[in-house]
């Protein structure tokens, strides 16, 4: 594929998930495959992903995890996303640390942001997130770079239910002069229900000040034990997504395809470790 067609292809990317090129910037992230299979609904997981889904959840979790993830977008490698995550329980808090990498030379993406939260309760946890995320546009644009924060709870009334709500850059922090850019400013509100220990559905909705509302929802079965089945649908950009889990003592696998009436197919994939626990 020519160049070009390339840098016309991730014009088509960038929209479809919810940004225009030029006003990108902290947006082309992951959040997990195991996200990514429930059609974005994530808002409300405590898991190795929280970090990048939702700073509040990190209060809750109870282990140290390490993650990595790798998606393909449409099978391009000029659309490839990498991504890193640590969390960890330290004393009455907790602490997380997140890094994506999104595109490829010519035009790439990139944030690590470290998030603290803290308990407030037995069923709700505060979160805070500090971002340094920097776009590179080849040599015409060249590089811009903004600081900017994000705030999350998670509530978790009973063991069924959890809520949880997520602002991303409230500041609207300013990502360059020109044209007055400034990056993605999106409140994101979601919960999941669990019917049983083994069948849990999840909605979202999600606010960008520029864009419709999008709507994510999600079905998550576990057959047996530690295996798990999902599928998901996203409004916005029309996407349907399925994908499975497997836990075995520390390590979690999660594998995620996901089609777009307009692009085609995608898939994800992303392994964590947990160990440890919260020393009281």
């Amino acid at each position: 594929m020519n160049p070009f067609a390339i840098r016309l292809l991730l014009l088509l990317v960038a929209f479809n998930t919810h940004s225009l090129l030029l006003y990108a910037g902290g947006i082309n992230e992951t959040t997990g495959a195991r996200s990514a299979a429930l059609g974005g609904a994530s808002v409300m997981f405590v898991d190795q992903w929280s970090a990048s889904n939702n700073p509040g959840a990190i209060g809750l979790i109870n282990q140290f995890s390490v993650a990595v993830a790798y998606e393909s977008r449409y099978f391009l490698p000029e659309a490839s996303l990498k991504a890193l995550a640590f969390s960890a329980p330290l004393g009455g808090g907790s602490v997380g640390i997140v890094g994506h990498s999104f595109g490829y030379s010519s035009f790439n993406e990139n944030r690590l942001g470290v998030t603290y939260a803290r308990k407030l309760a037995d069923y709700i946890s505060l979160g805070v997130q500090l971002n340094y995320i920097q776009v590179n546009i080849g040599d015409v644009y060249g590089q811009r770079s903004a600081v900017t924060g994000e705030i999350g709870v998670l509530v978790t009334p009973n063991d069924k239910i959890e809520i949880g709500v997520h602002l991303m850059n409230p500041t609207r922090s300013k990502l360059a002069d020109f044209d007055d850019e400034r990056l993605p400013t999106e409140l994101e509100i979601g919960a999941s229900y669990s019917f049983s220990e083994k069948v849990k559905m999840l909605g979202q909705l999600d606010k960008d000040l520029e864009l419709p509302i999008n709507a994510r929802f999600g079905f998550e079965y576990e057959p047996i034990n530690d295996f798990f089945l999902r599928t998901g649908f996203s409004t916005l950009n029309k996407s349907y997504a399925f994908g499975i889990g497997y836990k075995w003592k520390g390590v979690v696998l999660d594998v995620s395809n996901q089609w777009n009436q307009q692009l085609g197919f995608g898939a994800a994939i992303a392994i964590a470790y947990t160990f440890g626990n919260r020393k009281q």
